[in-house]
Formats: structure tokens, sequence, C-alpha cells
């Protein structure tokens, strides 16, 4: 037989809990032909890595003793409060027998024969009871549920005007880590800042995702003064006071002298290396023409191309300065940035997708295709990452007259990649199909959501 059980049956959303498969066998088990776990609806899985040379132990239960191992394991986060359930699962083994001889002479020189019988075994379903997180979040709140700490450190604090500064920090302890939103930092106004890159390192425990999660935000002064950026706050449930819990890091003061401005500048090693912009380079010296001089009896002055010599420099300048503003606009704007921003920023993450699915890095593509997906919707409709979920992006895309059946397609290809790994069937084939579809609705959707 074949046991399901998970370490509790009551959490909050987002709060880690163990679901373990074990084998409890008195025969010969050979292996199994076919395995349908369940698609886990409502729940954001993760595997836990088995070793190689699994060992069998005697143990007794029930009246009984068997040899028993842990055949699979899975660390599962409620995606949403109430009554959830987990699905059974199915397993067809194969079983070698003895073969009931009736000539005793074949079982007195052949020792009889060995036959191999088919069975299926399934698993009970499991009901969980999700409590939704308490009401008054804090600000600052990431999205976090488990036990953490945060942790900042600055490159410089006496930087000269065009010099990058690059902050981190440094996400660490055990709970839903893979789904925690990078903190938000306000930078002074006059900093030009790119979106941040984040790399995370954690290990599968009992208790979800232990490990930490490094973020990098760099910002460029674009002005000379004296200039605080606050203590960035970071908001998360603790499970084990059952409480919100507020963490803040650091305030640093950035002294910005104003540079030379002789070279260009340019930042590289970062996210959005292609929308940095070149500078002290947009004016140039006038150039110095020969003196030319003019037959007595013939004046300049007064004629046409007198005139032009002032109002082509003053048309020039009125461009120049409506040019100017504008792009200040723009760029002060950060929200209609990031979503003119949002298709490229899916198609860059669908191109790495797509390395990876070439590498069969399955885990890896899964993860990229999901930043693609949730990253998009987030840009493109400005909502921040922690507030994401299937039903405020099902609101907000008929809000923007989405169509019904783009939604539908949208929400399914969430929910296909979600579970895709861990289904049945040929990996490959599924990455594959995987990919096409989120290539698809992406580009469905930016047809249709129009700002």
């Amino acid at each position: 037989m074949i046991t399901s059980t998970v370490s509790k049956s009551n959490v909050y959303e987002q709060e880690a809990f163990l679901l373990t498969y074990k084998i409890y066998t008195a025969v010969d088990l050979r292996g199994f032909d076919n395995i349908k776990l369940p698609d886990f609806n409502g729940f954001h899985s993760q595997e836990v890595e088995q070793p190689a040379d699994r060992r069998w132990k005697l143990e007794h239960y029930k009246g009984r003793n068997y040899q028993t191992t842990i055949y699979r394991q899975f660390i599962l986060f409620p995606q949403q409060s109430g009554e959830l359930t987990i699905d059974g699962a199915r397993f067809d083994a194969s079983i070698a027998q003895a073969s009931r001889v009736t000539d005793p002479f074949e079982a007195l020189f052949n020792g009889g024969g060995v036959v191999e019988v088919k069975k299926s075994i399934f698993t009970p379903k499991i009901n969980m009871h999700v409590s939704a997180l308490p009401s008054g979040k804090p600000e600052g709140y990431s999205g976090g549920v488990g036990e953490f700490n945060i942790s900042s450190t600055i490159s410089a604090t006496e930087v000269k005007t065009n010099d990058a500064i690059t902050l981190k920090l440094v996400i660490s302890g055990t709970g839903n880590l893979k789904l925690v939103a990078n903190p938000e930092v306000n930078f002074p106004e006059t900093f030009e800042v790119y979106d941040p890159k984040d790399e995370s390192k954690f290990k599968l425990t009992t208790d979800g995702l232990t490990g930490n999660k490094v973020i990098e935000y760099l910002a460029i002064p674009r002005s000379a003064g004296t200039f605080k950026i606050p203590a960035v706050r970071f908001g998360y449930f603790d499970i084990k006071s059952k409480s919100y819990k507020t963490l803040t890091t650091e305030e640093y003061t950035i002294q910005v002298a104003k540079g030379e401005g002789n070279a260009a500048q340019s930042i590289a090693n970062f996210t959005n290396k292609e929308n940095l912009q070149v500078l002290n380079e947009d004016i140039r010296f006038i150039k110095q023409n020969a003196l030319h001089l003019t037959p007595r009896g013939e004046f300049f002055f007064g004629t046409a191309a007198y005139w032009m010599w002032y109002i082509l420099p003053l048309l020039a300048f009125v461009l120049f300065v409506m040019l100017y503003r504008k792009q200040i606009s723009a760029n002060a704007n950060v929200v209609q940035m990031r979503t003119k921003k949002a298709n490229k920023v899916a198609v860059k993450r669908m191109k790495q997708a797509g390395k990876l699915l070439s590498e069969n890095r399955k885990d890896d593509f899964y993860d990229e295709v999901l930043k693609a997906l949730w990253g998009y919707v987030s840009d493109k409709l400005s909502i921040p990452v922690s507030q994401l979920s299937k039903d405020n992006i099902e609101e907000a895309l008929r809000s923007h007259h989405v169509a019904d059946n783009l939604i539908k397609e949208f929400i399914e290809t969430l929910n296909e990649c979600e579970f895709a790994r861990f289904a049945p069937g040929d990996p490959n084939q599924a990455m594959d199909k995987v990919y096409n579809a989120s290539l698809s609705v992406i580009g469905e959707m930016e047809n249709q959501v129009k700002h």
C-alpha cells in the first residue's frame, strides 16, 4: 500500500507544508508502470529531491511488519484560503508472485515459477483548511509568510553626478522565499533608477524554502547636493507568532558632488542596459568658419539670410526645449515607462526560457516562464507584484476590455505552467506546449491591452 500524509492540515495562505507518499510492502514490488499524481489545484508546489540510493527499512504498521521507504515528497504553498482538497494519487504497480505448480516433479526440480501481477493502488483525498492572512497588512508587505531577516549595503555614499550607486538588499530566512516580491526603495526624484536584478539561493526543507534572495538596485544621481535614501520597510507574516512583523534597513545619506562631465557615462552588467543613455554628447562646439568679406556696396544686414541666422537657431532652441521637457516627463512617469516596456521585458524573459528549454533545464524553464507571465501583467496593468493574484488580474483585464476568451486562456496558461512540471508524460513535449502557449497569449494580450 501507499500512504499520503501531510505535515499539518490547518495552515495559512502561503504557509509551507510537506506532502509525503510512502510505500509499505510485504511482497516483491518490482516497480510502477504508471503514476497519476494530483494537479495540486490551489497550491504552488515544489518537489523534494530524494536520494538516488533509496533505502528500505522495517516498520511495524497497523499490526504488521512492512518494508517501507519514502517515494515522493512535495512542499506545497496554498495560494488561496478556504477548504482545499488534494486529490488522491494512482500508482499502477508490478508485483512478482510465485505461481502455483500442480506437478510435484516440476516443483521439485524447477522450483516452480514467478508471475508478474499488476495492481492499481489509490491514495485517499486530503482535506486542507487554509486560513486567510489577517487584515491590517503593514506598509512594505511583500507577500512573505515564514521567518525572515533583511540587511542592506550600499556601494558608496560620496559620489559625483552621473556616477552609479548600487544598493543591495539581502532577504534571508525560511518560508515562501521564492514568492516574495522585491521591496520598494524610495530613491530621490533626481536619481535615475533602473529595474532591480535579483538572485536567489535556497534549498527545500520541510518548513519551506531556506536560503536568501539578493536584490540589487542601480541608481544614478543627475544633480549635486545632499540626498537621503530612506530605510526600506519589509513586512511579512510570521508563522510562529501568527502576526505581521516589519523589518527596516539602514537609512543612507548620499553626498553628490558635481562631476566634470567630460567623459561619456555608461553602465555595464546590469538590467536594461539597452535603455541607458550616453551623456555629455548632445552639445557640440560651433564650427568656426573662415571670415568671408563682401565687396563694398553689398550689405548683409537686413537681408533674408541675415534674418534666417536669427530665426533658425531660435526655432531649433524651442524645439530642443520641447523635446527635452517631454523626455523628462516620460522618465518621471515610472509607471508609464514600465507599461511601455512590459512586452519588451516579457519577450526578453521568454528568450531566456527558450534557451533553458533547449538545455532541458526543466525547473529553471518553468520559473522563467512564470516570471514572464506574472511580470508582464504586473508591468502592463501597473499592479504591484505583491498584490498579484489570478482574481485581480482577471478583474483588471476586464477593465481594459480584454476579451473573456483571452482572459481565460491567460489564466489557463498560468495554471498549466504551474502544474506541468509534475505532470506525467513526456516532459519535453509539456515544456514545448507551455512555451508556445505563453508566447501566443502574451502576443495577443499586447494587441488588446491599450492605454
